[in-house]
Formats: structure tokens, C-alpha cells, sequence
């Protein structure tokens, strides 16, 4: 790390990966907590970086933030596509945040890859966290839960600026047998994430209004005759599964990886809480340890 502090910190730019808006929402928290600090700061999209050719000046900001969802205890192959066209620098400070549907030692060694080839571009990642207000995988959570570690996330971004700005180290460490189990588990998920997109098929309900086609980040689906099709190239973010306006989209085999019913969080959060208790069985067992100690 190079020692910064935060009077010589002047811009931020956050770039960020997200399928169905956990990851963005934490990237907007982010902004806002700086901009309060007077801050410059730009919000990027991966996927719009790279569709443009990451035509931008890295060299502008003080310092840099990468964030996307944990897919398979990994990285999303957008996320590797974009640190490959990154720059090489000469000690770059950044940061990283992720989002999961669980805070757990499981997932700490998920951005190890990451800092990895970060630190071959010359970019040294000083602090490293991992929030999580919902889950789009297999167990939704109860709408309370999420409402809560909403709230909390909130509060754990205000600590992470105040730390990032005065230089403060955070990198998760585990155990090598961890490390290396979850390694292990990366190595084998990581290419079968990349190809789950051919177990997605659609219904006779599709209306061929292209919204999937034109929002999937790695260009992945396309219509062919009136036909939707899906290639080898998924980042399985599930954004197609619940943007489909008319939930045509569906999984063949694995369809216990989508959660029951809608899932909506900006449309959670904008419903206040009726002060119900949360139902049992959907809240993660995660849960009240995030919600009550601020530095998890």
C-alpha cells in the first residue's frame, strides 16, 4: 500500500459488476458516502467499460474501486474480461467490495483471484469487504431480513470510507486448508458458472421483446429467427431470469436456483416494514451476527 491519507485523495472511480442490483446498489451507497466527503466520483458499469474499449483515464483517480457479486466462491468472467483490460500502473491504491447472499468465511477467499491479477498490473488492494442484502440463489430471504441488511449495509459503508480514506488495511484472511478447499471448489465451478446459461430455456409466453438480448452484460443471448438462444458465455447473474417482463425464462435443470416468486429488492425497500416478525426457515443463519457487529 502506498500510504494514503485523505488529503491527498481527490477522485474515486468505482467500477462495478452487477445482475440484478445487490452489487449496484452498494457501488450508489459507496458515491454517495464520498461525494458527502467532498469527493469526486465516478460510477462505472463494467460491461459499459468494456463495451467501449475501457476508453478512460485510470490514471485520474486517487484511487480505484472494483465490485461485483461472488458467483461459485469466485470472480463473474466479466470481472476478469475487465481487470484484463485494465492498464498496467505503478501502485494504484483500490479496493474491493463484493456481495453475497451470505457473509461467511466460505466467501472470504472469493476475490483472492482478483488481487491476484491486480497485483500483476501493478495495483495494490488494500482493503477488500463483503456486504449482502439479499440472495437471488436458490433460498430468498424474508423481505424484513432484507430490509434489515439494507440498514446495516448502509452503516457499514459509512465505516468502510471513513477507513478506505484514512489508509486503513483490511484483507480477509482464513486458514490454508480453507483457502485451499475454496480453491479447489473455484477451479471446478468457475467454467461450469460460464455454461449454465444453455440450461436456461423459454416458455410460449416470450413475446420476442428483446429486453434480455439488450441487457445481458456479456452478450450472451441472441435471437436467431425469432428464436432466443443462449451461448457458452454466462456470467449467470440470473439478470434475464427476473428482468423477463413475462417470465418466460426458466432453468430446465436447476430449477431450484431461482427463488420463489418475484424478486424485486429496490421494490422491497421502497415498502415499509409492517413490524412482522421474520418468517423461519428465511432468515440466514448470517443474519443477526451482520446485522449487530459492524466490523463483519
Amino acid at each position: 500500500m502506498m500510504g494514503i491519507h485523505a488529503d491527498r485523495i481527490r477522485s474515486v472511480g468505482i467500477f462495478y459488476f452487477s445482475g440484478t442490483g445487490n452489487t449496484e446498489m452498494v457501488a450508489d451507497l459507496l458515491k454517495k458516502e464520498f461525494i458527502q466527503q467532498e469527493l469526486q466520483v465516478d460510477l462505472i458499469r463494467m460491461e459499459d467499460g468494456l463495451k467501449n474499449g475501457l476508453d478512460m483515464n485510470i490514471g485520474y483517480y486517487d484511487i480505484i474501486g472494483l465490485g461485483s457479486q461472488i458467483i461459485g466462491y469466485g470472480v463473474p468472467k466479466i470481472v476478469h474480461d475487465f481487470i484484463r483490460l485494465l492498464p498496467k500502473v505503478d501502485g494504484k491504491d483500490v479496493f474491493i467490495f463484493r456481495t453475497a447472499g451470505g457473509v461467511a468465511p466460505v466467501n472470504y477467499n472469493a476475490s483472492k483471484p482478483m488481487i491476484k491479477w491486480l497485483g500483476k498490473k501493478g495495483y495494490q488492494v488494500y482493503y477488500e469487504r463483503i456486504f449482502s442484502i439479499s440472495s437471488n440463489w436458490i433460498a430468498k430471504f424474508d423481505d424484513e431480513v432484507t430490509r434489515q441488511l439494507y440498514k446495516a449495509t448502509k452503516e457499514k459503508i459509512g465505516l468502510m470510507c471513513g477507513e478506505l480514506l484514512r489508509g486503513e488495511r483490511r484483507i480477509y484472511i482464513t486458514g490454508l486448508g480453507l483457502r485451499l478447499k475454496m480453491g479447489s471448489i473455484r477451479t471446478i465451478a468457475s467454467p461450469i458458472f460460464q455454461i449454465i446459461g444453455k440450461d436456461y430455456g423459454v416458455s410460449k409466453t416470450c413475446v420476442r421483446c428483446g429486453l434480455c438480448v439488450k441487457t445481458c452484460p456479456s452478450g450472451n443471448i441472441r435471437m436467431k429467427k425469432g428464436t432466443i438462444k443462449f451461448g457458452f458465455n454466462c456470467n449467470s447473474c440470473m439478470r434475464c431470469l427476473y428482468i423477463c417482463p413475462q417470465k418466460s425464462i426458466h432453468f430446465r435443470l436447476f430449477k431450484f436456483f431461482r427463488v420463489p416468486g418475484e424478486y424485486n429488492v429496490k421494490k422491497i425497500l421502497e415498502q415499509p416494514g409492517n413490524g412482522a416478525p421474520c418468517i423461519e426457515g428465511r432468515i440466514p443463519p448470517f443474519f443477526h451476527k451482520y446485522v449487530h457487529e459492524k466490523e463483519m
